[in-house]
């Protein structure tokens, strides 16, 4: 039997914090196929390609989102999978730069389960990784 893989979709444009994304993953041991879109249209289009299939098919568990994204913002992609049918339940990390409360309270009223303000230090970022082991157990419950 094989280890099943997590697939998570991170619609990241900051090369780096993709890095540091997996980076969080490996340190923690969390087994996955993480799906990298650089802005909101790649990400919407790759989400449409999926829709009505099931997780073992190819649909995220999981679905990491910037807010500050190119071409379509991650306010408008977090609408846009809160209103799909295939995605309305999967669960949603926003990962942001912003500490605004502002954007705090839109993320989390358009349907985001968690708000991560990206750490400037190291150790901190890569709690991000416990972060979404819990998330994803939490699902698989």
């Amino acid at each position: 039997m094989t280890e099943h893989k997590a697939r998570i979709l991170l619609a990241e444009d900051n090369d780096g914090d993709v890095f540091l994304v997996r980076r969080a993953l490996q340190k923690r041991g969390v087994s996955h196929e993480l799906v990298v879109m650089h802005n909101g249209e790649e990400a919407l289009a790759w989400l449409d390609g999926h829709a009505g299939q099931q997780n073992g098919d190819g649909a995220p568990e999981l679905i990491l989102l910037d807010l500050n994204l190119p071409r379509v913002d991650g306010a408008q992609l977090l609408s846009h999978i809160r209103k799909s049918d295939s995605f309305c339940r999967t669960p949603v990390i926003v990962l942001t730069s912003s500490d605004s409360p502002k954007d705090r309270q839109m993320a989390l009223e358009l349907g985001a389960n968690l708000y991560f303000r990206k750490p400037t230090d190291l150790a901190s970022f890569m709690d991000l990784g416990r972060i979404i082991e819990e998330t994803l157990k939490a699902v698989a419950i």
